[in-house]
């Protein structure tokens, strides 16, 4: 394995293979060798040295290309403000930091310039390029928000390259040669480490691009014949779900899980499918990994294992855990980090995690723990997934939940209503949790607000109550469910999933249900409306055609852009399909 210091220098076979893409089913697999990824760096660095000094920002979609983006950066001297997502809030911050952008999606940045981290006028010579200074400012990432706003964290070159290298020592036997495909985003120090910087270093080839949908992930991981994945809850939970992960069984070594504990049926469904438990990851943005465990089907052990170069402690007063390695980068002194988690620690050092300090609340005198809440309602059969959090209303703290319906929960919702549906959970409740406990607003919803590492923010969770229950708590029986969202000044961009019961699959039709033409156009219809921040009307269709049929449960994308005052272009497809695409033109006043 090569340190991170001087992986571009290393001397490798040039034809060995770094990254890879499927481009569509059929048309194979695209590889990026070693040789292109020097030369990519070396004349990304060489651009970048022309420029005024300072942090650039670096957002891409393709994983490649921010590898390219922060080597590149790094060897000019420079290092990468690494936004949390690429809403335009969060990058129009950081833009006023940076000296430029680097990016492979300029449609995300509504004003700058940017720059595409691939498209070098020519390749750059790595024979030039220098070891990198352990001690240099490698990124700033910032924290997921989950209990309030996220912030800046700064990270050295040594604070990456010491993990890497921890990561190498413990896990590299089990890994062998494997592909590693990732659903996390590398804009998070997770997948950054475990799924884009090691593969690097240890010379194992990833997946560029980020499947979201289990529908995409398995055909490729399945054709790699050896593969690593790394992903978090929210993901896995579809994933075991799905009915081709099973075909996955001998190809899937491991499977990595961090930003969140994974489910326990989660981690033995996956188990049973894979012949693997997932390797859970604990640690935050600020002290890099942590420690991990494995929740495997015949133990009941709850048991978190610390990395061999972590030190941990109980304070004694709090509970809290407090954290001593060369990966934090936060200065706390001889004390340690805390993370404001909360242990028991056992035999061989090994601990148990408890409710976070911060998710322990005060309710009418009495103390809650919204996390052991939240364990609760998730064994309830009509709940799939929920948040809670506190919200304060005329001078009273109040608990507040979002809650996903299971299929079973759907049912019932379609039957009693929304209403039925809390009035039932709250039943649930009622047999060991106080009343005055009890969540006292409610919102139904397809998915809960999570970021791309699977966190709920606290921020996104407080919007949701923000409008009135009617709102909020309608039902969208006939509309998408919404994986992924992106936007910008002349498009919109969404990941979705059909739901099984949308309203239109009673009469399209019986025993083949399909969307219908007539709602894809609506779908389409009102991200333009979204778009515009008013409602349109269809004035013309010059080319609009619908390709494939539309399923039930069906993966796709989805992305409306303009192309000119009141024209606009469509289109609905996911990896290797076309379900529809075209332009049409819409009516609705002024539209410049």
């Amino acid at each position: 394995m090569n340190r991170l210091g001087s992986l571009v220098l290393a001397r490798r076979d040039p034809d060995a293979i770094v990254a890879q893409k499927r481009v569509s089913i059929g048309d194979g697999v695209q590889f990026t060798r070693w040789n292109e990824f020097q030369r990519d760096v070396a004349g990304l660095a060489e651009r970048i040295d022309a420029q005024p000094g300072g942090p650039w920002v670096l957002l891409t979609e393709d994983a490649y290309a921010f590898a390219v983006g922060l080597f590149g950066l790094w060897h000019s001297g420079r290092h990468a403000l690494s936004p949390p997502n690429h809403q335009p809030e969060s990058v129009r911050d950081l833009q006023t930091r940076a000296s430029g952008v680097l990016t492979d999606r300029p449609d995300w940045f509504r004003k700058g310039e940017t720059q595409h981290p691939l498209l070098d006028p020519a390749p750059g010579d790595p024979n030039l390029l220098r070891p990198l200074d352990r001690e240099a400012i490698a990124l700033e990432l910032y924290t997921s928000g989950t209990t309030g706003d996220g912030k800046a964290v700064t990270k050295r070159i040594s604070h990456l390259e010491d993990e890497i290298a921890e990561l190498q020592r413990v896990w590299d036997p089990v890994l062998g040669n494997a592909t590693v495909f990732s659903t996390a985003s590398h804009q998070h120090l997770y997948s950054l480490a475990i799924g884009l910087l090691w593969p690097l270093c240890s010379g194992r080839p990833f997946e560029r691009h980020h499947y979201l949908h289990a529908a995409e992930l398995v055909p490729p991981m399945r054709d790699s014949k050896d593969c690593v994945l790394v992903s978090v809850p929210t993901h896995l939970k579809r994933f075991v779900r799905h009915s081709q992960s099973e075909e996955l069984k001998g190809f899937c070594r491991e499977v990595f899980s961090s930003g969140g504990p994974l489910p326990q049926k989660t981690a033995h469904d996956s188990a049973a499918l894979l012949g693997t438990s997932p390797i859970e990851i604990f640690g935050s943005t600020e002290t890099g990994i942590v420690a991990w465990r494995r929740q495997e089907i015949e133990s009941a052990a709850d048991f978190w294992t610390p990395m061999p170069s972590v030190q941990i402690r109980r304070q004694e007063e709090s509970g809290a855990i407090r954290i001593r390695s060369p990966f934090v980068s936060v200065d706390s002194g001889d004390e340690g980090f805390s993370t404001g988690d909360r242990v028991e620690i056992h035999e061989e050092n090994r601990f148990v995690l408890l409710p976070r300090l911060d998710r322990v609340v005060k309710i009418g005198e009495k103390r809650l723990d919204l996390a052991r809440m939240e364990s609760d309602l998730r064994g309830h059969p009509w709940i799939e997934d929920v948040a809670l959090g506190t919200l304060e209303r005329e001078g009273e703290l109040r608990v507040i939940a979002a809650v996903v319906a299971s299929e079973t929960g759907q049912q019932w919702v379609a039957e009693a209503g929304h209403a039925g549906l809390t009035r039932a959970i709250r039943e649930h409740l009622a047999d060991a949790w106080d009343p005055v406990l009890h969540p006292r607003l409610w919102r139904i919803v397809d998915r809960l607000p999570e970021n791309s590492q699977g966190k709920v923010t606290r921020n996104e969770l407080l919007a949701l109550f923000e409008n009135s229950p009617a709102d909020t708590s309608k039902t969208r029986s006939d509309r998408p469910r919404v994986i992924d969202h992106s936007c910008g000044d002349d498009f919109i961009e969404r990941s979705c999933v059909v739901p099984r019961d949308l309203a239109c699959f009673s009469g399209h039709f019986p025993g083949y249900p399909v969307v219908p033409a007539v709602l894809q156009l609506d779908w389409v219809m009102e991200m333009i409306s979204e778009l515009l921040g008013q409602p349109v009307g269809l004035a013309g269709l010059p080319t609009l055609k619908f390709l494939e049929p539309l399923e039930p449960g069906q993966a796709f994308h989805v992305r409306v852009e303009r192309t000119g005052p009141g024209e606009f272009r469509c289109r609905l497809w996911n990896e290797g399909r076309v379900f529809a695409r075209g332009r049409l033109h819409v009516d609705a006043g002024d539209q410049t």
